[in-house]
């Protein structure tokens, strides 16, 4: 076809265990599970797993916080880590945010606008809401940035998606 091939890394027969903060302990075997992985596009950039590992490595990072829904991809990244030399980070999958029918936000459906939120309610009011939706606080009620801080414990943090109040509506998404 003239196009240059995509690369894949072969994967053992072998499962790759850990534990995760918010999720406990999960396993995945790499060849039955997911099989062969991109580790470089057919258009030579470099895959999502290889380039979020040396990214991570390079950076220090040693804390990785990130939604539920990429869970089975930390395997990946794990293996990869291992091959390289590279120091294995903690990992935290933490619930999606849901808006009250259910529907998970997305950026790509026009959900990260704050704006329209901001024009109805404090910027307490909108933490105390994620912070409750989130399990951090006992209560839907405002706080401030620093009060947040000091009551986050990460088992307090919920394992399943938060759905926001009616109240909490995003402006309308994007077609």
């Amino acid at each position: 076809s003239g196009r240059m091939p995509a690369m894949r890394l072969r994967t053992p027969d072998k499962d790759i265990s850990f534990h995760d903060a918010i999720q406990g302990d999960y396993s995945q075997n790499l060849e039955r599970d997911c099989g062969d992985f991109l580790v470089r596009r057919s258009d030579q950039a470099f895959a999502y797993q290889l380039a979020v590992v040396v990214d991570d490595a390079l950076s220090g990072v040693n804390e990785i916080v990130r939604g539920h829904d990429i869970l089975s991809s930390t395997p990946r990244q794990r293996y990869l880590q291992r091959l390289l030399g590279f120091e294995t980070p903690a990992y935290a999958h933490i619930p999606l945010l849901e808006d009250a029918q259910g529907r998970r936000l997305a950026k790509r459906d026009g959900d990260t606008d704050l704006s329209a939120l901001s024009k109805r309610f404090t910027r307490e009011d909108i933490l105390g809401m994620l912070a409750y939706s989130a399990g951090i606080l006992p209560e839907n009620r405002p706080v401030t940035m620093e009060a947040l801080i000091g009551a986050f414990d990460w088992k307090n943090v919920k394992t399943e998606d938060m759905r926001l109040p009616p109240s909490f509506q995003f402006a309308a998404r994007s077609t």
